[in-house]
This record gives structure tokens, C-alpha cells and sequence, in this order.
């Protein structure tokens, strides 16, 4: 260790016979401050930020170890250096009230160097992992910060000429182009629109805000968003409800980037010329969404189907979808889950609470 990299200790006696003691005995590994009255003690703390451990004797005149301990945790920039007492009064009445006020551990008098150094090498060494600690922290925090600043960036800068697309392609005479072309780019405002919602939710920071929404109407919706892809696999759907709207207490866009996710995953695995089933079911203070499609998850991938990352196929997908959508029914206080039907269906079920 160069001396640069020491910890810096103060001792604080008014017995400077015990300031040199200890001060022999750790000057080898550690800077050594001292202060032989409790006023000092504190103008030299507050006045060096890198201090990393105090020893703090207890019976001094004027101003005793008590009163330093309390200004000290008092005192936001010292409040975090730990304290270690030097007492001769070994009371458990003592000791209790130090550790009321903050201390973390006392060393009896006499000092014997073998106890003064192995407790000050375990503070010292709990002080920097706390301190290490605490600059993760930061670093996580502000890399939220950034990674908050640059979806915010990415989705006002991509959602204007996005826009301009979606208007132009109105224009085009090739309708099949224009669908297509529709179709990718409101895939992308999608996404832009579900990146951040999704971080939030995994940090526990979405302002959830329900309101009554026709769960019918968006499954329309997301019907119609993969008629294309579903129009060229010759697939058709078979939807059933009890009655029209259907009314949940949700998120609109939460739900539509969930049902656009099961609609489109259904469609995609399905085999040509096959139907897929859909049924809206409410049951009392429930709405379930029921979607069945031809076609199994492969076996390996079902335990960890909503976990991150997880994908039947990692060469098209961020394998994302599953997870988010449990993400997004979960934070509307909902339930989803899929079970396979004789080897042959796989049938997802979201549960979203009714509107009343």
C-alpha cells in the first residue's frame, strides 16, 4: 500500500500519552490525526471528508466522548464515520449508551495493540466496503438516469419521421405495400412506446393510472395490427364473447402491447391454414382473455417461459415478450399463465380486473 492509499484515523484523548501509543501502533498502515479536546475533535472531521474511522476517548474535560459521539452523528458530513470508544469504564450502562449514540464498538484501557489492531483493521475494512457500496449505488443510479435520458431522446426523435412515413404511406396506390409499411412502423412506435414503460415497471417506479377500458375493442385492435402476416398464412380467427364492450380496469396501451404480443406470437407459431381461438370471458370481479392456437411451446423452454431473455427463437426476437407481457399484467394487477392441451394447443390466459 503506498501512502497515499492509507485510511486516515483521529484519535481523540485528552492523555496524549494514549494519542502516541496508538498512534505507534497504526501509523504503519494508517494516517494518524489527533485532538486532545472534543471541539477539536469535531472541526478536524468536518473539516476532512476522508476520515475513515475515529477513536474516541470517553472521559475528557469540558466536552466528553457522549457529546462528540452525538454532534458527530448529528452532523451530516460526519455522521457516517464510524466510532469506536477508548474507555476505561468497561459498564455495561456505558457501553450501551455508546451504541445508542452511534459507536459501533469500544476498546478498554490500557491498550492492548493486538485488540487496538484488529478492531480498527475491521472497521476500516466494513468502512470501505460500505463505501464501495454506496458508489455502486450511484453508478446504478445514474446509469437509470442516462438510460431514462436516452429512450426519452431516441422516442422524440424517431416518433416524428416515423409519423411523416405513417402520413405518406396513406399516398401510396399499392395498397399491400402500404399495409406493410404501416404494419413495421407502428411496430416500432410500439416499441419505442413499451422500452421504457417496461423499465420502469422492473424498478418499481410506473405510475399505474387504470381507467375503463374495452378490453373488445383492443383485442380488435390487435387483431387487425397482424392481419397481414396472419392474411398470408391463410389464418383466421375464431372470437368469442359473452357480450360487447367488455369493460376492464386497466391501461389501454399497457394492454394493447400485451395483446398485440399474444395475437402475434399465436399467429406466428401457428401452422398455415389453421384458426386461432379467442374467448373474453367475466367472471365477477374478473375479465379473462383466452387465446388458443395450434402448435406447443418446446418443452425445455416452458419453466422459464416468462423469465428475461427466455425465446423460442433468440434469432428473431429480444426474447422479451413473454416477460414483458407478465411485466405489464402484473402491474395492472392482473394474472397470466399458458398451459399446453394434449400436446397440441398452447393457450395463454390474462386476467385483468373488471371494471365496476
Amino acid at each position: 500500500m503506498t501512502d497515499a492509499d492509507k485510511p486516515t484515523i483521529l484519535v481523540v484523548d485528552d492523555e496524549p500519552a494514549n494519542i502516541d501509543l496508538a498512534a505507534a501502533l497504526l501509523k504503519d498502515k494508517y494516517h494518524v490525526k489527533a485532538a486532545t479536546h472534543g471541539k477539536v475533535a469535531i472541526k478536524i472531521a468536518q473539516s476532512n471528508p476522508h476520515i475513515s474511522l475515529i477513536l474516541l476517548d470517553i472521559m475528557m474535560p469540558d466536552m466528553d466522548g457522549y457529546q462528540v459521539c452525538e454532534q458527530l452523528k448529528a452532523d451530516a458530513q460526519t455522521q457516517a464515520i464510524p466510532i469506536i470508544f477508548l474507555t476505561a469504564r468497561a459498564d455495561i450502562a456505558d457501553i450501551t449508551r455508546g451504541f445508542h449514540l452511534g459507536a459501533v464498538d469500544y476498546i478498554t484501557k490500557p491498550l492492548q495493540p493486538d485488540v487496538l489492531q484488529a478492531r480498527v483493521k475491521t472497521h476500516i475494512t466494513l468502512r470501505q466496503s460500505q463505501l464501495a457500496l454506496e458508489n455502486q449505488v450511484e453508478t446504478l443510479n445514474e446509469n437509470i438516469r442516462l438510460r431514462e435520458d436516452i429512450e426519452n431522446l431516441t422516442k422524440h426523435d424517431l416518433k416524428g419521421p416515423l409519423g411523416v412515413v405513417l402520413f405518406e404511406t396513406a399516398k401510396l396506390e399499392d395498397r399491400a405495400i402500404a399495409e406493410s409499411i404501416e404494419e413495421s412502423v407502428n411496430n416500432v412506435i410500439n416499441m419505442l412506446n413499451n422500452t421504457l414503460d417496461v423499465f420502469k415497471i422492473e424498478q418499481g417506479r410506473y405510475p399505474f393510472s387504470p381507467d375503463m377500458v374495452d378490453l373488445t375493442r383492443l383485442v380488435d385492435k390487435a387483431i387487425k395490427s397482424v392481419s397481414r402476416l396472419a392474411n398470408k398464412k391463410a389464418i383466421s380467427f375464431d372470437v368469442n364473447t359473452d357480450r360487447k364492450p367488455t369493460y376492464i380496469d386497466a391501461e389501454e396501451l399497457l394492454c394493447l402491447s400485451i395483446f398485440n404480443n399474444l395475437i402475434k406470437n399465436a399467429v406466428e407459431a401457428s401452422p398455415d391454414h389453421h384458426s386461432i381461438q379467442i374467448d373474453i370471458i367475466e367472471q365477477d370481479e374478473w375479465v379473462e382473455f383466452r387465446i388458443k392456437n395450434t402448435g406447443v411451446i418446446p418443452t425445455q423452454l416452458r419453466p422459464t417461459l416468462f423469465d428475461k431473455y427466455a425465446s423460442s427463437n433468440h434469432q428473431r426476437g429480444s426474447g422479451l415478450g413473454a416477460y414483458s407481457a407478465k411485466l405489464m399484467t402484473e402491474a395492472q394487477n392482473g394474472r397470466i399463465e399458458f398451459r399446453i392441451i394434449d400436446e397440441t394447443f398452447t393457450e395463454f390466459r390474462v386476467q385483468l380486473p373488471a371494471y365496476k
